[in-house]
């Protein structure tokens, strides 16, 4: 069992492995500058085209190798405040060569050789390290990590069918996020005079229940609401201005058994309803029954 042995051997030996990462690292760096007169040419600058498996081992490799020149580049532009802008072995370098300040900038620049040295013991290409502290640390100045990108491929190899795939740097052909639109608003129309003056008419009433809603009186029902309604009373402020009288002689005419019905609080229920006085309202249902009072019960 190969727990915990990280890392994919690729039908390689170490140093098979070692040896192909080292050729893939320089060929992707050295191709973000390519040189017009080389024999192969990369057709997209920063890209180079291999399997899935393999991009995916070498990208942890590129991206240390990254940090290490963002690194050495940081030291070096640190450094070089210190050190001499004369011409080399002239007078003025040979006394700032013997001075202090040698010793200085010496002292400042040694991190960088070493990261350099470091990167060099690595790919053993002079130019991919150049290319390494200058373009790409100036690219990913400010970037902390996450150089590069592995993009699957909709093909295969031919012959043995492996999974295509490239590993390129981040920087060029990037998606651009585009902002969601916003949604478009819509005013209101303006509302007719007629329906103005009933909204400023019509009390506030509690959640779910209408303005037409004469349930809320206690002793109308369904069939007593259709009733009332047919008769020209639609809304609690006509059921407030009607009288117990023309109730009566309202439901003996309708169609139904309202025989036993009662409606001397009727208007005064709705009147309460009107006036918003909601809890009185439920006070005082309390004490009713079936809408009738309860001596005449």
């Amino acid at each position: 069992m190969r727990h915990r042995v990280r890392g994919r051997k690729l039908g390689r030996n170490a140093s098979h492995r070692k040896a192909m990462f080292r050729n893939m690292a320089v060929s992707l760096i050295r191709s973000t500058s390519p040189d017009e007169d080389e024999v192969n040419v990369p057709k997209v600058p920063g890209r180079i085209v291999t399997t899935l498996p393999k991009a995916k081992e070498l990208r942890p490799m590129v991206e240390k190798l990254v940090t290490l020149g963002r690194k050495g580049a940081a030291i070096e532009k640190a450094a070089s405040e210190l050190a001499s802008g004369a011409e080399r072995n002239s007078a003025e370098w040979k006394k700032w060569r013997e001075s202090d300040k040698w010793n200085q900038w010496n002292q400042a620049m040694a991190p960088a050789v070493a990261c350099r040295r470091r990167a060099f013991a690595i790919l053993r290409d002079h130019e991919a390290v150049n290319i390494l502290f200058s373009d790409l640390a100036e690219k990913f100045e400010d970037r902390p990590g996450g150089y590069t990108r592995v993009i699957r491929l909709a093909e295969v190899r031919l012959g043995d069918g492996g999974q295509k795939a490239f590993i390129e740097f981040v920087g060029e052909r990037d998606r651009v996020k585009t902002k969601k639109r916003s949604k478009p608003v819509v005013e209101d129309a303006p509302a007719s005079p007629k329906a103005q003056a009933d909204s400023e008419e019509a009390p506030k009433s509690p959640k779910g229940i209408g303005f037409d809603d004469l349930k809320v009186v206690e002793g109308i029902g369904p069939k007593c609401a259709d009733a009332l309604k047919a008769a020209g009373i639609a809304n609690w402020k006509d059921l407030a201005d009607s009288t117990p009288e023309k109730i009566t002689e309202i439901l003996t005419a309708a169609e139904g058994n309202f025989s036993g019905q009662v409606p001397t609080t009727w208007p005064e229920q709705a009147a309460m309803a009107v006036a918003g006085e909601w809890d009185k309202l439920e006070k005082w249902q309390d004490e009713l029954d079936g809408g009738k009072p309860v001596e005449d019960a």
